[in-house]
């Protein structure tokens, strides 16, 4: 009976219903190297298999303090369904619009379940520029 409940709490934190979506937006505030900001993005689920799922995103920020200017981005993400908590990672590029140079970056975050269909967000894009997001997302 142990092992039975083992399993059972195994499979709850593994595969929880959050995953169920296949698209969503997000929009938030952005900050670092001197910044402040605005953030939105668009993501959709390419595949996944149990748990792990493959993601593309684009996003959009805008530097209301500083001089970060528009940026436009795109990532590759790979995120893991746990039952209170989707932690995520991936590479992308970013593309200031004003002027500067195409740049490549890594990201780190997560996603935490509110109720509904929403999620809160936190992460962080390491690169030519650190730039740190927070905000929500609405799942489809």
């Amino acid at each position: 009976m142990k092992r039975l409940g083992k399993v059972m709490v195994l499979a709850a934190l593994l595969g929880s219903a959050a995953g169920a979506e296949r698209f969503g937006v997000q929009a938030g505030v952005t900050g670092g190297s001197g910044n402040l900001g605005l953030h939105a993005g668009a993501y959709g689920r390419v595949a996944g298999f149990g748990p792990v799922q493959t993601e593309l995103r684009g996003t959009l920020d805008t530097a209301l303090l500083g001089q970060g200017g528009l940026q436009v981005g795109a990532d590759a993400l790979l995120s893991v369904n746990l039952l209170l908590l989707r932690p995520y990672a991936g590479v992308g590029v970013t593309v200031p619009l004003n002027s500067g140079t195409t740049s490549l970056h890594t990201t780190l975050g997560a996603r935490f379940g509110l109720p509904g269909p929403f999620d809160a967000f936190a992460e962080g894009n390491f690169g030519r520029q650190n730039v740190y997001r927070a905000g929500v997302v609405v799942r489809f």
